[in-house]
Protein backbone atom coordinates (compact mmCIF):
# COMPACT_ATOMS: atom_id res chain seq x y z
CA UNK A 1 0.00 0.00 0.00
CA UNK A 2 1.20 3.34 -1.11
CA UNK A 3 1.32 5.47 1.56
CA UNK A 4 -0.06 9.10 1.61
CA UNK A 5 3.43 10.88 1.87
CA UNK A 6 4.70 9.32 -1.39
CA UNK A 7 1.54 9.89 -3.13
CA UNK A 8 1.54 13.28 -2.03
CA UNK A 9 5.71 13.61 -3.42
CA UNK A 10 4.39 12.05 -6.67
CA UNK A 11 1.05 13.79 -6.94
CA UNK A 12 2.99 17.39 -6.88
CA UNK A 13 5.82 16.48 -8.98
CA UNK A 14 3.04 14.98 -11.69
CA UNK A 15 1.26 18.69 -11.00
CA UNK A 16 4.11 20.52 -11.55
CA UNK A 17 5.21 19.25 -15.26
CA UNK A 18 1.46 19.01 -15.78
CA UNK A 19 1.02 22.49 -15.67
CA UNK A 20 4.35 23.53 -17.19
CA UNK A 21 3.85 20.72 -19.77
CA UNK A 22 0.29 21.75 -20.95
CA UNK A 23 1.58 25.24 -21.81
CA UNK A 24 4.94 24.42 -23.67
CA UNK A 25 2.96 21.49 -25.68
CA UNK A 26 -0.26 23.83 -26.62
CA UNK A 27 2.47 26.55 -27.70
CA UNK A 28 4.52 24.08 -29.59
CA UNK A 29 1.88 22.41 -31.32
CA UNK A 30 0.77 25.74 -32.70
CA UNK A 31 4.12 27.39 -33.90
CA UNK A 32 4.71 24.16 -36.11
CA UNK A 33 1.69 25.01 -37.81
CA UNK A 34 0.41 21.82 -38.64
CA UNK A 35 -3.05 23.61 -39.15
CA UNK A 36 -5.12 21.25 -37.42
CA UNK A 37 -8.47 22.47 -36.04
CA UNK A 38 -8.48 23.99 -32.30
CA UNK A 39 -12.28 23.63 -31.92
CA UNK A 40 -11.67 19.65 -32.88
CA UNK A 41 -9.04 19.31 -30.02
CA UNK A 42 -11.57 20.68 -27.58
CA UNK A 43 -14.03 17.86 -28.51
CA UNK A 44 -11.62 15.19 -28.46
CA UNK A 45 -10.36 16.55 -25.08
CA UNK A 46 -13.96 16.29 -23.52
CA UNK A 47 -14.35 12.76 -25.03
CA UNK A 48 -11.08 11.65 -23.21
CA UNK A 49 -12.43 13.21 -19.93
CA UNK A 50 -15.81 11.17 -19.86
CA UNK A 51 -14.31 7.70 -19.98
CA UNK A 52 -11.68 9.23 -17.48
CA UNK A 53 -14.18 10.15 -14.67
CA UNK A 54 -15.67 7.16 -14.80
CA UNK A 55 -12.97 5.09 -14.75
CA UNK A 56 -12.08 7.08 -11.60
CA UNK A 57 -15.51 6.74 -10.18
CA UNK A 58 -15.84 3.35 -10.42
CA UNK A 59 -11.95 2.88 -8.53
CA UNK A 60 -13.79 5.42 -5.54
CA UNK A 61 -16.77 3.54 -5.15
CA UNK A 62 -15.17 0.09 -5.84
CA UNK A 63 -16.26 -1.13 -9.39
CA UNK A 64 -18.58 -0.31 -11.59
CA UNK A 65 -21.43 -1.26 -10.22
CA UNK A 66 -21.52 0.92 -7.61
CA UNK A 67 -20.38 3.81 -9.89
CA UNK A 68 -23.24 3.03 -12.35
CA UNK A 69 -25.50 3.13 -9.16
CA UNK A 70 -24.07 6.36 -8.24
CA UNK A 71 -24.11 8.30 -11.61
CA UNK A 72 -28.05 6.99 -11.82
CA UNK A 73 -28.94 8.85 -8.56
CA UNK A 74 -27.11 11.82 -8.81
CA UNK A 75 -27.90 12.93 -12.70
CA UNK A 76 -30.62 10.46 -13.96
CA UNK A 77 -32.72 11.54 -10.47
CA UNK A 78 -31.49 14.72 -10.15
CA UNK A 79 -32.31 16.23 -13.50
CA UNK A 80 -33.11 19.57 -12.63
CA UNK A 81 -29.46 19.83 -10.81
CA UNK A 82 -28.26 18.25 -14.08
CA UNK A 83 -29.78 20.39 -16.49
CA UNK A 84 -28.39 23.55 -14.33
CA UNK A 85 -24.71 22.37 -15.29
CA UNK A 86 -25.44 23.17 -18.79
CA UNK A 87 -24.19 26.57 -18.63
CA UNK A 88 -21.25 26.16 -16.84
CA UNK A 89 -20.49 23.23 -19.39
CA UNK A 90 -20.84 26.27 -22.29
CA UNK A 91 -19.04 28.63 -20.30
CA UNK A 92 -15.95 25.74 -19.84
CA UNK A 93 -16.35 25.04 -23.48
CA UNK A 94 -15.76 28.57 -24.28
CA UNK A 95 -12.95 28.66 -22.39
CA UNK A 96 -11.16 25.72 -23.57
CA UNK A 97 -11.24 27.18 -27.51
CA UNK A 98 -10.04 30.64 -25.74
CA UNK A 99 -6.85 28.77 -24.21
CA UNK A 100 -5.94 27.62 -28.06
CA UNK A 101 -6.09 31.40 -29.64
CA UNK A 102 -3.89 32.50 -26.52
CA UNK A 103 -1.33 29.68 -27.02
CA UNK A 104 -1.36 30.46 -30.67
CA UNK A 105 -0.71 34.39 -30.20
CA UNK A 106 0.98 34.29 -27.12
CA UNK A 107 4.69 33.07 -25.82
CA UNK A 108 4.27 30.22 -23.61
CA UNK A 109 5.73 31.98 -20.53
CA UNK A 110 3.40 35.30 -21.11
CA UNK A 111 0.58 33.23 -21.42
CA UNK A 112 1.21 30.46 -18.38
CA UNK A 113 2.04 33.91 -16.02
CA UNK A 114 -1.16 36.08 -17.40
CA UNK A 115 -3.74 33.14 -17.28
CA UNK A 116 -3.00 33.32 -13.18
CA UNK A 117 -5.49 36.05 -13.55
CA UNK A 118 -8.33 34.04 -12.69
CA UNK A 119 -7.13 34.29 -9.35
CA UNK A 120 -8.49 38.15 -9.42
CA UNK A 121 -11.63 37.48 -11.88
CA UNK A 122 -12.91 35.02 -9.72
CA UNK A 123 -12.33 36.90 -6.10
CA UNK A 124 -13.85 39.71 -7.43
CA UNK A 125 -16.89 37.40 -8.27
CA UNK A 126 -16.78 36.19 -4.92
CA UNK A 127 -17.29 39.50 -3.70
CA UNK A 128 -19.75 40.58 -5.53
CA UNK A 129 -22.15 37.46 -6.24
CA UNK A 130 -21.41 35.22 -3.52
CA UNK A 131 -21.24 38.46 -0.84
CA UNK A 132 -17.89 36.89 0.60
CA UNK A 133 -14.65 39.46 2.04
CA UNK A 134 -11.67 38.74 1.54
CA UNK A 135 -9.18 39.64 4.25
CA UNK A 136 -6.46 42.40 3.67
CA UNK A 137 -3.64 40.70 2.75
CA UNK A 138 -5.56 38.65 0.14
CA UNK A 139 -6.26 42.14 -1.63
CA UNK A 140 -3.00 43.25 -1.04
CA UNK A 141 -1.68 39.67 -3.64
CA UNK A 142 -4.30 40.56 -5.50
CA UNK A 143 -2.93 43.64 -6.62
CA UNK A 144 0.52 42.21 -6.36
CA UNK A 145 -0.55 39.80 -9.28
CA UNK A 146 -1.89 42.45 -10.88
CA UNK A 147 1.77 44.19 -11.21
CA UNK A 148 3.26 41.46 -11.93
CA UNK A 149 0.95 40.45 -14.95
CA UNK A 150 1.34 44.14 -16.24
CA UNK A 151 5.08 43.49 -15.68
CA UNK A 152 5.42 39.98 -17.75
CA UNK A 153 4.92 41.34 -21.44
CA UNK A 154 6.58 40.28 -24.99
CA UNK A 155 9.96 41.62 -25.29
CA UNK A 156 10.17 43.80 -28.32
CA UNK A 157 11.49 42.08 -30.87
CA UNK A 158 14.74 43.16 -33.22
CA UNK A 159 12.91 43.14 -36.41
CA UNK A 160 12.98 45.87 -38.42
CA UNK A 161 9.99 45.49 -40.55
CA UNK A 162 7.69 47.86 -39.24
CA UNK A 163 4.97 45.10 -40.85
CA UNK A 164 6.18 42.09 -38.97
CA UNK A 165 6.00 44.63 -35.50
CA UNK A 166 2.17 45.07 -35.92
CA UNK A 167 1.52 41.57 -36.81
CA UNK A 168 3.40 40.71 -33.79
CA UNK A 169 1.12 43.73 -31.59
CA UNK A 170 -1.99 42.51 -32.97
CA UNK A 171 -1.09 38.69 -32.30
CA UNK A 172 -0.53 40.17 -28.98
CA UNK A 173 -3.61 41.89 -28.25
CA UNK A 174 -5.25 39.02 -29.52
CA UNK A 175 -3.47 36.47 -26.83
CA UNK A 176 -3.95 38.92 -24.10
CA UNK A 177 -7.37 39.08 -24.99
CA UNK A 178 -8.09 35.67 -25.55
CA UNK A 179 -6.33 34.87 -22.32
CA UNK A 180 -8.98 37.35 -20.37
CA UNK A 181 -11.85 35.90 -21.99
CA UNK A 182 -10.73 32.27 -20.67
CA UNK A 183 -10.15 33.58 -17.13
CA UNK A 184 -13.94 35.32 -16.99
CA UNK A 185 -15.64 32.20 -18.24
CA UNK A 186 -13.42 29.54 -15.69
CA UNK A 187 -14.60 32.28 -12.83
CA UNK A 188 -18.25 32.75 -13.44
CA UNK A 189 -18.41 28.85 -14.28
CA UNK A 190 -16.94 28.57 -10.65
CA UNK A 191 -19.03 31.32 -9.06
CA UNK A 192 -22.38 29.81 -10.59
CA UNK A 193 -21.39 26.48 -9.36
CA UNK A 194 -20.97 27.65 -6.09
CA UNK A 195 -24.09 29.98 -5.88
CA UNK A 196 -26.73 27.67 -7.75
CA UNK A 197 -25.75 24.14 -7.02
CA UNK A 198 -25.42 24.89 -2.88
CA UNK A 199 -27.21 21.67 -1.98
CA UNK A 200 -25.97 19.48 -4.65
CA UNK A 201 -22.40 18.16 -3.50
CA UNK A 202 -21.51 15.17 -5.81
CA UNK A 203 -18.40 13.12 -5.96
CA UNK A 204 -15.77 15.33 -8.18
CA UNK A 205 -16.32 12.78 -11.00
CA UNK A 206 -19.75 12.38 -11.00
CA UNK A 207 -19.53 15.90 -11.34
CA UNK A 208 -17.22 15.68 -14.44
CA UNK A 209 -19.78 12.98 -16.02
CA UNK A 210 -22.22 15.72 -15.39
CA UNK A 211 -20.38 18.50 -17.18
CA UNK A 212 -19.28 16.23 -20.24
CA UNK A 213 -22.27 15.36 -20.97
CA UNK A 214 -23.26 18.88 -22.09
CA UNK A 215 -19.92 20.07 -23.17
CA UNK A 216 -19.15 16.97 -25.66
CA UNK A 217 -22.63 17.90 -27.92
CA UNK A 218 -21.59 21.38 -27.22
CA UNK A 219 -17.93 21.26 -28.52
CA UNK A 220 -19.50 19.01 -31.29
CA UNK A 221 -21.47 21.88 -32.18
CA UNK A 222 -18.93 24.48 -31.90
CA UNK A 223 -16.70 22.38 -35.02
CA UNK A 224 -19.56 23.62 -37.25
CA UNK A 225 -18.67 27.13 -36.71
CA UNK A 226 -15.66 26.95 -38.05
CA UNK A 227 -13.90 27.04 -41.44
CA UNK A 228 -12.31 24.53 -41.47
CA UNK A 229 -10.25 24.64 -45.16
CA UNK A 230 -8.06 21.37 -44.59
CA UNK A 231 -10.57 19.02 -43.82
CA UNK A 232 -12.02 19.30 -46.83
CA UNK A 233 -8.38 18.87 -48.31
CA UNK A 234 -7.41 15.68 -46.14
CA UNK A 235 -11.13 14.34 -45.76
CA UNK A 236 -10.63 14.10 -41.72
CA UNK A 237 -11.43 16.43 -39.11
CA UNK A 238 -8.27 15.11 -37.25
CA UNK A 239 -6.00 16.37 -40.25
CA UNK A 240 -2.77 17.62 -38.26
CA UNK A 241 -2.93 15.56 -35.24
CA UNK A 242 0.84 14.64 -34.57
CA UNK A 243 2.30 13.68 -31.57
CA UNK A 244 2.36 16.77 -30.53
CA UNK A 245 -1.16 17.71 -30.65
CA UNK A 246 -2.47 14.68 -28.67
CA UNK A 247 0.12 15.02 -26.59
CA UNK A 248 -1.43 18.55 -25.27
CA UNK A 249 -4.62 17.18 -25.75
CA UNK A 250 -4.16 14.29 -23.06
CA UNK A 251 -2.36 16.70 -20.71
CA UNK A 252 -4.98 19.03 -20.71
CA UNK A 253 -7.81 16.03 -20.33
CA UNK A 254 -6.36 15.17 -17.25
CA UNK A 255 -4.95 17.84 -15.71
CA UNK A 256 -8.30 18.83 -13.70
CA UNK A 257 -7.97 14.94 -12.16
CA UNK A 258 -4.23 15.70 -11.27
CA UNK A 259 -5.13 18.27 -9.23
CA UNK A 260 -7.65 16.75 -7.43
CA UNK A 261 -5.06 14.36 -6.32
CA UNK A 262 -2.43 16.78 -5.20
CA UNK A 263 -5.85 18.98 -2.87
CA UNK A 264 -6.48 15.42 -1.39
CA UNK A 265 -2.87 14.05 -0.49
CA UNK A 266 -0.62 17.22 -0.58
CA UNK A 267 -2.80 20.34 0.26
CA UNK A 268 -3.27 23.73 -0.70
CA UNK A 269 0.52 25.19 0.42
CA UNK A 270 2.39 22.34 -1.20
CA UNK A 271 0.40 23.06 -4.39
CA UNK A 272 1.21 26.56 -3.96
CA UNK A 273 4.98 25.24 -4.31
CA UNK A 274 4.36 23.56 -7.58
CA UNK A 275 2.14 25.92 -9.04
CA UNK A 276 5.41 28.40 -8.56
CA UNK A 277 7.96 25.80 -9.47
CA UNK A 278 5.54 25.32 -13.17
CA UNK A 279 5.81 28.76 -13.67
CA UNK A 280 9.33 28.74 -13.57
CA UNK A 281 9.74 25.61 -15.21
CA UNK A 282 7.30 27.31 -17.93
CA UNK A 283 9.38 30.23 -18.23
CA UNK A 284 13.18 28.25 -18.93
CA UNK A 285 10.94 25.42 -21.17
CA UNK A 286 9.37 28.66 -23.14
CA UNK A 287 13.34 30.14 -23.63
CA UNK A 288 14.74 26.55 -24.59
CA UNK A 289 12.19 25.68 -27.16
CA UNK A 290 10.87 29.12 -28.50
CA UNK A 291 13.89 31.19 -27.89
CA UNK A 292 12.02 33.73 -25.68
CA UNK A 293 13.82 36.84 -24.57
CA UNK A 294 13.56 36.77 -20.57
CA UNK A 295 14.10 40.14 -19.89
CA UNK A 296 14.68 41.75 -16.15
CA UNK A 297 10.71 43.27 -16.13
CA UNK A 298 9.84 40.02 -16.87
CA UNK A 299 11.69 37.83 -13.79
CA UNK A 300 10.36 40.80 -11.77
CA UNK A 301 6.84 40.18 -12.97
CA UNK A 302 7.05 36.47 -12.36
CA UNK A 303 8.48 36.83 -8.79
CA UNK A 304 5.64 39.20 -8.29
CA UNK A 305 2.74 36.45 -9.49
CA UNK A 306 4.54 33.58 -7.40
CA UNK A 307 4.29 35.46 -4.31
CA UNK A 308 0.97 36.89 -4.82
CA UNK A 309 0.10 32.41 -5.11
CA UNK A 310 1.53 32.29 -1.34
CA UNK A 311 0.09 35.39 0.07
CA UNK A 312 -3.70 34.86 -1.26
CA UNK A 313 -3.41 31.03 -0.55
CA UNK A 314 -2.19 32.31 3.28
CA UNK A 315 -4.37 32.76 6.05
CA UNK A 316 -3.13 35.58 8.56
CA UNK A 317 -2.09 33.43 10.72
CA UNK A 318 0.32 31.54 8.77
CA UNK A 319 1.88 34.61 7.25
CA UNK A 320 2.21 35.99 10.69
CA UNK A 321 4.26 32.82 11.63
CA UNK A 322 6.57 32.86 8.58
CA UNK A 323 7.42 36.75 9.20
CA UNK A 324 8.54 35.75 12.87
CA UNK A 325 10.41 32.94 11.73
CA UNK A 326 12.39 34.85 9.00
CA UNK A 327 13.02 37.61 11.66
CA UNK A 328 14.19 35.01 14.19
CA UNK A 329 16.66 33.33 11.87
CA UNK A 330 18.25 36.58 11.09
CA UNK A 331 17.99 37.46 14.99
CA UNK A 332 16.20 40.80 14.61
CA UNK A 333 13.30 39.59 16.76
CA UNK A 334 14.43 40.25 20.55
CA UNK A 335 13.01 36.68 21.86
CA UNK A 336 14.42 33.52 21.74
CA UNK A 337 11.14 31.95 21.41
CA UNK A 338 11.56 29.32 18.01
CA UNK A 339 8.34 29.74 15.87
CA UNK A 340 7.59 25.96 13.91
CA UNK A 341 5.61 26.34 10.99
CA UNK A 342 2.16 25.42 10.18
CA UNK A 343 1.22 22.01 9.04
CA UNK A 344 2.05 21.86 4.92
CA UNK A 345 -1.55 20.55 4.70
CA UNK A 346 -2.71 24.13 4.54
CA UNK A 347 -6.42 25.13 5.53
CA UNK A 348 -7.21 27.61 2.61
CA UNK A 349 -9.09 25.95 -0.16
CA UNK A 350 -8.79 27.40 -3.66
CA UNK A 351 -11.47 28.00 -6.02
CA UNK A 352 -10.37 26.34 -8.69
CA UNK A 353 -11.07 27.71 -12.68
CA UNK A 354 -6.99 23.53 -13.82
CA UNK A 355 -7.11 22.32 -14.98
CA UNK A 356 -6.77 23.89 -15.84
CA UNK A 357 -7.51 23.17 -17.69
CA UNK A 358 -7.32 22.54 -17.48
CA UNK A 359 -5.71 24.65 -17.86
CA UNK A 360 -7.54 22.94 -18.04
CA UNK A 361 -10.74 23.96 -15.89
CA UNK A 362 -9.53 25.57 -13.04
CA UNK A 363 -7.33 23.19 -12.39
CA UNK A 364 -4.17 23.71 -14.49
CA UNK A 365 -3.39 27.10 -12.87
CA UNK A 366 -3.83 28.42 -9.58
CA UNK A 367 -7.85 29.94 -8.37
CA UNK A 368 -9.13 32.01 -5.64
CA UNK A 369 -9.43 31.12 -1.69
CA UNK A 370 -10.95 32.73 0.34
CA UNK A 371 -9.55 32.36 3.75
CA UNK A 372 -13.60 32.23 5.41
CA UNK A 373 -14.55 28.52 6.22
CA UNK A 374 -17.07 29.09 3.87
CA UNK A 375 -14.61 28.59 1.06
CA UNK A 376 -15.77 26.16 -1.91
CA UNK A 377 -14.68 23.32 -1.92
CA UNK A 378 -12.79 21.92 -5.23
CA UNK A 379 -14.83 19.01 -5.98
CA UNK A 380 -18.41 20.64 -6.17
CA UNK A 381 -17.30 23.52 -8.12
CA UNK A 382 -14.99 22.76 -11.16
CA UNK A 383 -14.90 20.59 -14.23
CA UNK A 384 -11.48 18.95 -14.40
Amino acid sequence: MVSDDTMARVSLVVFTLQNAAFVLLMRLSKVRDTHYNSSVAVLVTEALKLPLSILLLSYEKGGPIAATRQLWNDIALQLMDTLKISIPALLYTVQNNALFVAAENLEAAVFQVTYQLKTLTTAVLVVLVLGRQQAQHQWFALLLLTAGTILVHEPKKSSAARSETSESTAAFTLGIAATLTACLCSSVASVYLEKILVESKPSIWVRNVQLCLFTIPIAWMSTYFVEDAYMKEDGTPLHGFNAVVWAAIFTNAVGGMIVATVMKYAGNILRNFAQALAIIVGGFGSWLLFDFKITLKFVGGVACVICSIFIYGSKAEQLGQWKNNLLHSVGLTSTHTSYAMLPLDGSATQLEADSEDGSQRDSKAVSPAPSSDKTLSPTKKQHV
